[in-house]
């Protein structure tokens, strides 16, 4: 069985949806069955308040939560298809605009620009994404990262390059697949001060855990590899807090008098941006980590090339954080780091860029990280 095959059966039964990745759950009921089994092992109580052992999260309303959960799956499938040994030109499946923006179905899942434009409307949610940062505040974050995959999924599918060279099959894969992360990202980070139940299902389903804590992927993914490569322990940092989130946020709307699923608080409360802030800052350590692992790739000569647009996938995600600190500090590590938007390998400076991280994070990634 594929890659794609076995995530997408784990996908269906954990994540609570239908085996088949591509159809959305038959109801909201056949949807939950997966999440609320658990509850019998007294991991999330029958109310969906956490308790301090809990690992499940019981979302207000599932069909909040079902298309982004839907997005994660569509991510890993790109993802497999990006990883795979055989990947070619074919697989791109050509530019955004042979595809159905309003289609939810992949109309040829074996195609990554039919699951990112057909899949659960992913394309249409990327587009409409702005970044809340405080120091990127209102960016068009969406369009930037829209126009980076599709001309990257138009260029794969037509590319005569090497497949591992500067505009090769591996290139663009790995900037579709880590602009992709830049949006769950983007995603995630902005439902924090939305303040409506609707909108923290949405959260919880863009970080990419399953809602029964068995399963991992897209941002959760992300932060359990940098775990294992680097001894951290973020994963079981993030998620608990993010379960006892639902209660903060809960406690709010009572108390405002909101009942609705989509209502939201008029003043988020403090415990709430305390949250947001200290989650957020363990996610950019997580970035941090990947651009630091993919700067001792390239130092190693390992698919210099392909790391280095890895490297430069990453570096976007945490750049405005270090202008804020260069702006802050009077330091110059953007202009280090930045030498990774251009093509040579060769022309970045590895022990710089691994000095700007433990400069700007007190990450020493050469020290921790595998």
């Amino acid at each position: 069985m594929s890659k794609i095959s076995r995530y997408s059966m784990a996908a269906g039964l954990v994540f609570g949806l239908a085996a088949c990745a591509e159809s959305a759950p038959t109801s909201t009921a056949d949807a939950a069955t997966a999440g609320d089994a658990t509850a019998a092992d007294g991991a999330s109580p029958a109310d969906g308040s956490s308790t301090a052992g809990s690992t499940t999260y019981k979302p207000f309303d599932q069909a909040n939560a079902d298309p982004y959960l839907l997005r994660v799956v569509a991510y890993e499938k790109i993802k497999a298809i990006v990883g795979d040994a055989k990947l070619d030109a074919a697989m791109f499946g050509g530019g955004c605009d042979k595809y159905s923006a309003t289609a939810t179905t992949p109309s040829d899942p074996t195609k990554l620009a039919s699951l990112y434009v057909e899949s659960a409307t992913l394309q249409a949610s990327v587009k409409k994404r702005k970044d809340k940062h405080a120091d990127n505040a209102g960016a068009d974050l969406g369009t930037l990262i829209d126009t980076q995959i599709c001309a990257s999924l138009a260029a794969g599918a037509t590319t005569t390059a090497a497949s591992d060279a500067v505009g090769g099959v591996q290139w663009h894969g790995q900037l579709i697949q880590k602009g992709l992360l830049h949006y769950f990202y983007a995603a995630w980070y902005g439902y924090f001060f939305s303040g409506s139940r609707k909108d923290w299902d949405e959260l919880m389903a863009a970080y990419g855990k399953s809602f029964d804590g068995k399963v991992e992927a897209g941002l959760a993914g992300l932060v359990a590899k940098r775990d294992a490569n680097c001894g951290t322990t973020l994963a079981k940092d993030i998620w608990p807090k993010l379960l006892g989130g639902k209660a903060i946020l809960e406690a709010a709307l009572t108390k405002e008098g909101k009942a609705g699923n989509a209502e939201a608080l008029t003043t988020l409360p403090p415990e709430l941006t305390t949250l947001a802030a200290e989650l957020d800052s363990k996610m950019q350590q997580v970035f941090a980590l990947s651009l630091g692992h993919e700067f001792q790739e390239i130092a190693a000569g390992k698919s210099a090339v392909v790391k280095l647009a890895e490297a430069r996938a990453f570096w976007r995600i945490v750049k405005p954080r270090v202008a804020a600190f260069d702006k802050a500090k009077g330091t110059k590590h953007t202009e280090t780091l930045d030498k990774v938007e251009q093509d040579d390998p060769a022309k970045v400076d590895t022990v710089a860029g691994l000095a700007a991280i433990k400069a700007v994070w007190g990450l020493d990634v050469a020290a921790l990280c595998k």
